[in-house]
């Protein structure tokens, strides 16, 4: 699951960004949700990646708890579409 900060001000700075972005680490990992990383877009908003998709509800309510506004990021391509074929998964 794909969680994008929003900040707090409309005038964001990249500073604002990884202000942001550090507390929300920080509050995740008080509350032993796993992340496997995060960082940030061309437009300047922050995102974090959680390890598991059942840590979300958790993780949006410990950020609401910290001031921290956040929103899940949909996918443009829905769950039913296939994933490519590689070598890996190919099946014969």
């Amino acid at each position: 699951m794909i969680i994008l900060i929003q900040s707090s001000t409309d005038a964001r700075s990249d500073f604002q960004v990884d202000h942001e972005l550090q507390r929300a680490f920080n509050a995740l990992h008080s509350g032993r949700v796993r992340v496997l990383g995060g960082g940030r877009f061309m437009d300047g908003s922050g995102y974090i990646v959680l390890a598991h998709e059942e840590d979300g509800p958790a993780a949006f309510a410990m950020l609401a708890t910290c001031g921290i506004g956040a929103v899940e990021l949909k996918p443009r391509i829905g769950a039913e579409a296939h994933k490519p074929r590689n070598y890996a998964t190919r099946q014969r």
